[in-house]
């Protein structure tokens, strides 16, 4: 009767213990405090998507450095522009010859000069025009750089919130790891269990406290990424109110290339600089074109007699007889094919880049779709039944463990699979641009052709 009574009061703890994580096997979400140790005493204010933008938008020096560009080649577009500055002077001739009466005169001619050179054919606004659309290029890399500061904070900010998720997930493996311990040790006791079933539970909870010091270090990895990117190192540890799974339809591959060979900062770039690259060949062909130097000035002659006043005035072209910039002209026009060429290199690269992340993209919504749909709910019912068996007696409590440990690692693989799919649709929609704190390229220079991103 003592014995039957002991078994009785056995199973109750046992239902006791299975009874509190059953109530967590719900699919977890983000915590509201969005931090593994919240303090419940502090409530500082929660952080989203786009207060993490303005605060990069402010921060991130890589966008000062782009900015910088852009004045770089509008100050060269100025100086480019400017016409040549005068040239003052005096001069004499046969000053200290003794004259016919045996003295020294002051000089045959003694005066002042002004010198300017006239440009023509346009050489001026060409060359301006020529930096200016440098320039342009410039702010298109802007444009482009901000994008990858952007996209790069939503992957960050998807990584945050995949850790917490994680840790949640993590916190109820340990709970039930050490209700497992506890189980167990009441069954050695009334002998329904063996040492060996302890020591293995003691060895499970063990691992699960490890694993819950991974995520939580992996939190705060990827919180410090965040934090980086974005030009915060002392980003406070406020929350982040955002949601891991996606909305709205699908990406279509049709669509979203069509958009990206339309909408890409990285071909915007490259067809200005064919624009460049044809202003150039127009500014070569006509340096061959002399410039016209004009000299005047007053002055007086000192010969008998004298001094008289008079005007000297001289007008000068460089002929282009043997040098017509014949070499300079080609190079031209070499450097604006290789520009055409890279436009089409740009598109062929781009839509095989696209293909890599949309590729990314639909593995990880079919996975997503999958533990959505199907894994967990199904290894929640799994759970379940078994938690209903043991309730029974048709089922041992570790068949119970071995259920729960399913689930809860099919939610992990869930939320790994979320931020796969959250990368690749913002690689996507950001039209393939990251790498926020790379420093931003500039125009090239005349003649070269910057390496091309290795594709992902």
């Amino acid at each position: 009767m003592v014995c039957s009574k002991s078994k009785r009061a056995l199973w109750l703890v046992c239902l006791l213990v299975v009874a509190r994580p059953a109530g967590a096997a719900e699919p977890v979400k983000e915590r509201e405090e969005g931090i593994p140790s919240p303090s419940p005493a502090a409530a500082p204010s929660s952080l989203t998507l786009g207060d993490l933008e303005a605060m990069a938008l402010r921060g991130n020096p890589t966008l000062v450095q782009a900015a910088a560009q852009i004045d770089v080649s509008r100050a060269k577009a100025l100086q480019a522009g400017l016409y040549p500055n005068p040239t003052i002077g005096y001069q004499a001739e046969l000053i200290g010859v003794p004259g016919p009466a045996g003295k020294s005169t002051p000089g045959e001619f003694q005066g002042g000069f002004i010198r300017q050179e006239i440009v023509t054919a346009g050489k001026l606004r060409l060359s301006r025009a020529k930096y200016q659309q440098e320039a342009l290029a410039a702010e298109i890399q802007a444009t482009a750089q901000q994008l990858r500061v952007i996209n790069d904070i939503h992957i960050a900010f998807y990584e945050v919130l995949t850790a917490q998720r994680l840790i949640e997930n993590h916190r109820e493996l340990v709970k039930n790891a050490q209700d497992a311990v506890k189980t167990t040790e009441q069954l050695v006791n009334v002998g329904q269990g063996n040492e060996p079933d302890l020591l293995q539970a003691r060895v499970e909870a063990n691992r699960e406290r490890v694993a819950l010091a991974a995520v939580e270090q992996r939190y705060r990895r990827s919180r410090e990424h965040l934090a980086t990117m974005i030009g915060a190192p002392e980003l406070p540890p406020c929350p982040l109110a955002g949601q891991l799974e996606p909305d709205g339809p699908p990406l279509e591959w049709e669509k979203e290339l069509c958009r990206l060979l339309q909408e890409s900062p990285e071909i915007q770039f490259a067809q200005a600089e064919v624009v460049r690259d044809e202003i150039t060949v127009k500014r070569e062909k006509v340096e061959p074109i002399p410039n016209i130097v004009v000299q005047g000035g007053p002055g007086y002659n000192f010969e008998n007699p004298g001094p008289n006043p008079q005007w000297n005035a001289q007008v000068s072209i460089r002929v282009p007889l043997f040098d017509r910039n014949q070499g300079t002209i080609k190079q031209a026009k070499a450097d604006l094919v290789r520009a055409h060429a890279e436009v089409a290199r740009l598109e062929l690269i781009l839509r095989r880049r696209l293909a890599d992340a949309f590729s990314r993209y639909e593995t990880a919504r079919a996975s997503v779709e999958d533990f959505r749909e199907r894994s967990l709910p199904t290894s929640r019912k799994a759970y379940e039944l078994y938690q209903e068996y043991f309730q029974k007696r048709r089922a041992a409590w570790p068949q119970v463990l071995v259920a729960q440990r399913t689930y809860f690692q099919f939610s992990d693989d869930y939320a790994n699979a979320l931020l796969d799919l959250r990368r690749a649709e913002t690689e996507i929609k950001g039209l393939l641009l990251v790498g926020g704190l790379n420093v931003p390229p500039g125009p090239t220079p005349q003649g070269h052709l910057e390496a091309s991103p290795k594709p992902r």
